[in-house]
Parts: structure tokens; C-alpha cells; sequence
């Protein structure tokens, strides 16, 4: 039977996750599928990890170690070189996946020839594993969509994590891969997006995905040193102009509204740093908020936000108040012309 099943190969970059890497790779090698290569990348640990990992070649784990850290060429060494599977996943190493998701993903590949990808939804993670706030799935039904009827969605959010997609190598390598990201951290909203330029797009309603939130991870961490925002509206405007070189009218309409809705995007990065006493960095997000939408400032959270770091004080009841007024709405419809799956 394994024979006949195409080879998925997953990907596990890692740097000094050795805390979380034995629940990443035992939900790997608990896979209702058979057929999978796994290969880990790690980028000179400083902890456990590379010994942990050791603990798993009987099973077949294919353990690298880069001499030093070398960030995001980790993801472009591993898809580049290191993998040979039909079908292929990014799972971060802090992250875990259920025992049906690749079966259940590649069952759908293998049926629908011109879809390139596959997003299951996912559960967010406290640093015990433990979930966070249940919340409702993305879309409201699992299902088929074309691919230029999902880029005006992810001209206005990212949807997925890199933990929740499977995708065919074939597509990945035509559309350029990673090389094209500006970076790593926000590489899973551009792939998403310049995968649907080349193929059609599924979507599991199923919670097959764990993806593990935290002070320590990496986005937590380029969320407080400016880093992971900049690389997200270079990203937006990157998509703009591209949705206009395809013709894509319906998501070169978004333009005006994906510029607001990231601007107020940054307010809550804003409140973030405000909630941490970091005045420098919240004031950062006020500016940044500015550059791509002006009428930001009459916005009645940048108000209050722009006067808690004028005076120095942070009144923590009213910016908890804010971030819960916020909300992220889910449980959406799905694209036009998507077609309902039974998964």
C-alpha cells in the first residue's frame, strides 16, 4: 500500500525549540499516512534540540545541522534540497499536527489534479499545549475554490499558518518557491497567495493543526523589534501590484480597503507594545499605521493610543477594552464558485 502512495515531505526547520520538538515530531510519526519523509533542519541550537532529534532517525528522520544560524535560507535549503517528495509542508518545529491531516490532505490532492493546495484549520497553543480561546473556523464548510477567486481574500488577511497547508512541489517550485519572500516570517501569506495564481485552492474545516502562540516565538519576537510588520506591508503592496499586472480587478479593488484594515491591524501591535511599557515602539506603530492609511489618526483607539504614550501611562483596563472591541470575525462564507466537499 505505501508504495502506491505519493511521498509527502515535511519539513521541520528548528533553532532552540528543543522544549517543543518531541510533541512536533511524535505527531508526525502518528500520521494516519505512510508514505512521508521527514527532514530536520537545525540552525546551530544552542539547547537540546539537535539530540532530541537524534532520538528519532530509527524512525527515519533525516537530521541536518546548519554551522550557524542562517534564518530564512533554513526554508529555502530545506525545499531546495532536502526533500523529494510529490507533496510538501513547512511545519515549524514549536508547531504539531493531528493524525489524519496529511491523509486527509492528500486524499483531496490526489482527486482534484488542479488544486495546488490544501489549508486544514488550525487550534492555537499556550506554551503547554494547551488551547487558547476555541474559536470558530475560517470558512464555514469545507470546500474547492479557483485560485483567482481566493486572491482577493488574502489581499485582506493571511488565513493559514504554515502548520495548516500541504502543496504540490511542481507549483511550489513554478511560482519561485521561497526565494521570492521578503521574509520568512510572513513567507506562508505570500505563498498562499501566489499559489492561487497557478492553481486552485481546498479547504478542510476540520481542526487538524496546532499552532503554538507564545512570548518566545519567532513572531512574537519580530512583532516587538518592528520586523515582522514591515515584511507584511511590503508584502501588501507587493500584492497589489501584482493583482493588477494579472488583471485581477476583484482583488486590485481591495487596494483602499486592505490598506485601512492593515493600518488598524497595526493599532493592535500598537496596544501590544503599549501593554509590554515599550512607548518607542508603540509610537513606531502609530507612524507606520500613517504611511498607508492617513485617516488612521481620527480613529478613536489611535486616539486613546497616541495619548497613553504623549503622557507616559498606560491605563491597561481601556487597552485591554480596545483589543476585545476589535474582534476577529470568522465562520465565512467561501469564495464564488466553490464547491462543498464532504472530508
Amino acid at each position: 500500500m505505501r508504495e502506491k502512495e505519493p511521498l509527502v515531505s515535511i519539513m521541520i526547520p528548528n533553532y532552540n525549540y528543543g522544549h517543543y520538538l518531541r510533541q512536533c515530531l511524535n505527531s508526525v510519526y502518528e500520521q494516519t499516512y505512510q508514505n512521508i519523509e521527514v527532514v530536520f533542519l537545525d540552525n546551530c541550537s544552542k539547547d537540546d534540540s539537535l539530540a532530541i532529534a537524534k532520538e528519532y532517525i530509527p524512525k527515519g528522520l533525516k537530521v541536518c545541522r546548519n554551522p550557524y544560524n542562517i534564518f530564512t535560507d533554513s526554508y529555502k535549503l530545506l525545499s531546495n534540497v532536502l526533500i523529494n517528495g510529490k507533496y510538501m509542508m513547512l511545519l515549524p518545529s514549536d508547531d504539531y499536527i493531528k493524525p489524519d491531516f496529511v491523509k486527509k490532505c492528500v486524499q483531496i490532492m490526489e482527486e482534484y489534479d488542479h488544486v495546488g493546495y490544501v489549508h486544514v484549520e488550525r487550534e492555537f497553543v499556550d506554551e503547554q499545549g494547551e488551547v487558547i480561546a476555541p474559536e470558530e473556523p475560517f470558512y464555514n464548510c469545507s470546500f474547492v475554490a479557483p485560485g483567482e477567486d481566493v486572491l482577493p481574500i488574502y489581499m485582506m488577511t493571511t488565513v493559514a499558518h504554515p502548520a495548516q497547508a500541504m502543496y504540490r512541489r511542481n507549483l511550489f517550485e513554478k511560482i519561485g518557491g521561497f526565494a521570492q519572500f521578503v521574509e520568512h516570517l510572513n513567507a506562508d501569506r505570500g505563498l498562499w497567495f501566489y499559489l492561487s495564481t497557478v492553481s486552485d485552492y481546498a479547504y478542510i474545516k476540520e481542526k487538524l493543526a496546532c499552532v503554538r502562540r507564545g512570548r518566545y516565538t519567532e513572531t512574537a519576537v519580530s512583532i516587538t523589534n518592528f520586523q515582522h510588520p514591515v515584511a507584511v506591508g511590503m508584502t501588501l503592496l507587493d500584492f497589489i501590484d501584482t493583482s493588477k499586472a494579472l488583471g485581477n480587478e476583484k482583488a486590485a479593488a481591495r487596494e483602499k480597503q486592505a490598506k485601512q484594515k492593515f493600518a488598524v491591524e497595526m493599532l493592535d501591535y500598537s496596544m501590544d507594545m503599549l501593554l509590554l511599557e515599550n512607548y518607542e515602539a508603540a509610537e513606531k506603530y502609530l507612524l507606520f499605521c500613517e504611511i498607508f492609511y492617513r485617516g488612521i489618526v481620527t480613529h478613536e483607539h489611535y486616539i486613546e493610543i497616541a495619548e497613553m504614550i504623549r503622557k507616559r501611562t498606560i491605563d491597561k483596563e481601556a487597552v485591554y477594552k480596545m483589543k476585545s472591541r476589535e474582534g476577529h470575525h470568522r465562520n465565512y462564507e467561501p469564495p464564488e464558485n466553490y464547491r462543498q466537499l464532504q472530508v
